[in-house]
């Protein structure tokens, strides 16, 4: 159904940022959460809304910044106009949503989304075939078994970059043809693969041989965080004026970033990343044994 991904995507930032240990945070005097209050008394009292952790999630971001920010999930709607630009839509802006991909792509989309798909679909088919026949003819003596295996196609650093920017640049088209409200622009950015992983290259420079201490340890990360995409930062940098926050959300966690603050960040990355793809292999198993039961008159049933 259009608008679910982006309605999906924007409620796991709200659920991180208004709930705690999966309860809807309450002010601790009036016992009201943030949906049951009106902006101004918001805006007044934000602080005993959000979730002391999300700082956690915030690059570039001044305090006034994450106060607007946090007003901008809550006030944030759908756009009634579902097959146009923007996804959603707030008093002075919007948020627009898209999907990127570290594998390789054709016209019909992500060659990982793809072969995914079609394993989903064939576990799905041959399941429903297995199941019928173990029914069928029923195991009493051993457990039965069927299992397949997806291995995750290509991915590259390389590839992310051609995708995120296509993209970008697509939706900066239809931004530009978009005549409502522009004071606040955000594009929320979506990774949905676990595909790469990022480890800082403090080597890069290193005399061999010479020791260091525990002056700086070299940051790894399992996932791709954009925050640390010296590449990436740079290139949404130029559009500044037009973009103000991206919210990049992996499998993980999700990233908000100033875009007028990234020359900031950049400082505070003194090394490059190697980025590199992860050997991933996705198992899917159905298991089976029939069991006797007495039913009082010597009948069998299979479980």
């Amino acid at each position: 159904m259009r608008g679910e991904k982006e309605q999906q995507c924007l409620e796991r930032i709200k659920d991180a940022t208004f709930t705690k240990d999966g309860v809807l945070i309450k002010h601790p005097f009036t016992g009201k959460t943030y949906m049951e209050i009106r902006d101004d008394e918001f805006a007044k009292e934000q602080i005993w809304y959000i979730n002391s952790n999300c700082h956690k999630n915030y690059f570039g971001l001044l305090e006034a910044d994450r106060n607007e920010f946090e007003q901008i999930l809550r006030k944030a709607e759908p756009n009634q106009k579902l097959s146009n630009f923007p996804d959603l839509v707030f008093t002075n802006g919007f948020i627009e949503h898209f999907q990127v991909t570290s594998s390789s792509e054709t016209r019909k989309g992500s060659n990982h989304a793809k072969k995914e798909s079609e394993f989903k679909h064939r576990v799905e088919t041959e399941t429903k075939q297995i199941e019928d026949e173990w029914n069928q003819m029923p195991s009493f003596n051993e457990v039965r078994s069927k299992l397949w295996v997806f291995k995750n196609p290509l991915h590259s650093h390389e590839f992310l970059i051609a995708s995120f920017k296509n993209n970008w640049e697509h939706h900066m088209e239809s931004y530009r043809k978009y005549n409502g409200a522009k004071e606040i622009g955000v594009f929320m950015i979506e990774y949905p693969e676990f595909a790469l992983s990022m480890c800082e290259n403090v080597y890069c420079d290193w005399i061999n041989g010479m020791a260091q201490g525990d002056m700086r340890e070299q940051e790894k990360f399992k996932e791709y965080r954009l925050s640390r995409d010296k590449k990436l930062l740079e290139y949404i940098y130029q559009f500044r004026e037009q973009i103000k926050y991206v919210i990049f959300v992996n499998r993980v966690r999700y990233e908000v970033i100033r875009t007028e603050n990234i020359p900031y960040l950049l400082k505070l990355i003194p090394w490059d990343f190697v980025i590199y793809p992860l050997t991933v292999t996705t198992v899917s198993t159905v298991k089976n044994i029939s069991v006797s039961v007495n039913l009082g008159q010597g009948g069998e049933q299979d479980d």
